[in-house]
């Protein structure tokens, strides 16, 4: 047997807890582990460096591991920590020598997306979890253990330089240092040939010269803070490393087709790709009507379909958090708008387009902000308003709901577990218990997150008079054996809200991710319905 053959024997699965949302907390790992992220996305410092992590990753930690969670993340992070230890076999030591796990990429932690064929393969050890046999859950986790490990050894880079990689290094020096004075000569260094070379592999490789890829990826950024930003067409001429404001404007104008000064004014006639069907939403809300829009197919919803069918926007289908950038490259965007993503997939978008990002997926946080973007602040204050009004409307139909003290709970019903809607939190959350007064079990009042974790105990504790249930709908997972097992419980068929015929299934495309300028009123139209008597289904 070879010396460096180890066995890894796992020690504990569970899944991540609301900490896992909380910035600022610190988590330590004693033991290796591998962090399997189902649903959501984060930002965390791992020894050090920023990342970020989100559905689909699998992140592999050595022992002493420490993980901070920073800000950034979204609410509904979900996934499960495996936590193993390794040893080596046929020692003189009892139980085996204790080896020290290093993962397979030579860093200190390693990430690998999963692809969907992996993924699917790996949702039967989490469902499977709640079994009470010691032996099948050790077995199915061991198996686990190495199943997950295998994606990590598995197309390990040659560690080999070649002239593609000098070329990439030299790419990531522009993005990095676009503002300073970058000349040929600093770039050929940086890929290791001569000038001469450097200028032809770079134009061969990409279809232009490298300080014309140069002067377009500066002038991508001089769009951006033209957008976001006061400043003049000097002072941004400056920061995004052009010396000569005549020659930035002349560049500018060359790539755009207008100049600086003018350029915001013609958004509605570019090419803009939104990068959730929401913001498009949105945006059509606006009256700016943009070229495409990144969907996952079992996302979309039903509204959304029609209203982008009607406008004309091309449908850019992707996998659920894992965007298709060269997908998007292909349609030449000349301006792409998204939430949160992560930083390698936002690099890699800013060398195609201006690239502006973190907006708000909540409509009352994102629709001001957008309009003002967009210029379209008149538009934004008459949706606003109109909004108000259709709430203030549902609220008075409500009434008799609200004064009764009745409660109302939005119970998530996921592939390996169950979460409820926290009453401090935003977009549907705010709608229910803020802005229509509805009442949430106390049980449920300590829940600060957007969901939180949910047990069939603590659904009994909080008994809801009305009780709105989402099925997680998700790419690689259905929620169906987790629906099953809570409809046949004791604790499901004792609910008040079961007995009385006030359950009511919502439909996650559109509660969660069709809440936009033309979701919003539907969605009060069907809490109002559902919580008037007319639309009640109870579970069988």
């Amino acid at each position: 047997m070879a010396g460096n053959e180890w066995i890894a024997e796992w020690i504990l699965t569970e899944p991540l807890d609301n900490l896992w949302v909380v910035a600022g907390e610190v988590h330590y790992y004693r033991n290796p582990a591998l962090i399997f992220i189902t649903d959501g996305q984060s930002v965390w410092n791992i020894h050090g460096e920023k990342i970020q992590v989100s559905s689909g990753q699998l992140i592999a930690a050595e022992k002493d591991t420490v993980i901070k969670i920073m800000e950034g993340g979204t609410a509904d992070l979900t996934g499960w920590e495996i936590h193993f230890h390794t040893y080596k076999p046929f020692s003189s030591e009892e139980g085996g020598a204790d080896v020290d796990w290093k993962v397979p990429d030579g860093h200190t932690f390693q990430q690998v997306q999963l692809t969907g064929h992996a993924l699917a393969g790996l949702g039967h050890y989490f469902r499977d979890n709640g079994t009470q046999n010691f032996i099948p859950i050790r077995l199915s986790n061991q198996s686990l253990v190495y199943e997950l490990l295998k994606h990590l050894y598995r197309n390990q880079p040659d560690s080999g330089q070649t002239t593609g990689e000098g070329l990439l290094r030299s790419i990531t020096y522009m993005q990095e240092h676009y503002g300073e004075i970058i000349t040929r000569n600093q770039l050929a260094r940086i890929t290791g040939v001569s000038p001469w070379h450097y200028s032809r592999k770079f134009s061969e490789r990409y279809g232009i010269s490298p300080l014309s890829y140069l002067a377009q990826y500066r002038v991508y950024r001089a769009q951006e803070q033209l957008l976001l930003t006061r400043s003049t067409s000097q002072a941004i001429s400056g920061q995004v490393g052009f010396e000569d404001v005549h020659y930035f404007s002349r560049r500018f104008k060359q790539f755009t087709g207008v100049s600086p000064r003018n350029y915001a004014q013609t958004l509605n006639q570019r090419k803009i790709v939104a990068l959730a069907p929401l913001l498009a939403e949105t945006m059509i809300g606006l009256g700016v009507i943009p070229h495409a829009v990144v969907s996952s197919p079992v996302l979309l919803a039903e509204h959304q379909l029609e209203l982008f069918t009607a406008h004309g926007v091309e449908i850019l289908e992707t996998d659920q958090f894992n965007l298709d950038v060269e997908r998007i490259s292909q349609v030449q965007p000349e301006l792409i708008l998204g939430p949160f993503i992560t930083e390698d997939k936002k690099q890699k978008l800013r060398t195609i387009a201006p690239v502006i990002t973190d907006l708000q997926l909540d409509l009352e946080d994102l629709l001001i902000p957008l309009g003002t973007l967009l210029h379209k602040e008149k538009a934004a204050a008459g949706i606003s308003r109109a909004l108000a009004a259709r709430v203030n409307e549902a609220r008075n139909q409500l009434n008799p709901v609200i004064q009764s003290a009745a409660t109302v709970m939005v119970l998530r019903i996921e592939p390996f577990g169950y979460r409820y809607l926290g009453g401090r939190s935003n977009r549907i959350s705010r709608l229910l218990y803020d802005h229509l007064g509805l009442g949430l079990p106390e049980p449920l009042k300590a829940g600060e997150a957007w969901f939180n974790p949910c047990s069939a105990e603590l659904l009994s504790l909080a008994d809801p008079d009305y009780l709105f249930v989402e099925r997680r709908v998700m790419e690689h997972f259905d929620a169906e054996d987790s629906s099953r097992k809570l409809m046949e419980s004791s604790q499901w068929k004792n609910l008040k809200a079961a007995r009385n015929q006030q359950v009511f299934y919502i439909d996650t495309r559109l509660w969660v991710d069709g809440c936009g300028t033309s979701g919003y009123p539907v969605i009060l139209d069907q809490i109002v319905s559902f919580l008037s008597g007319s639309e009640a289904v109870c579970a069988q």
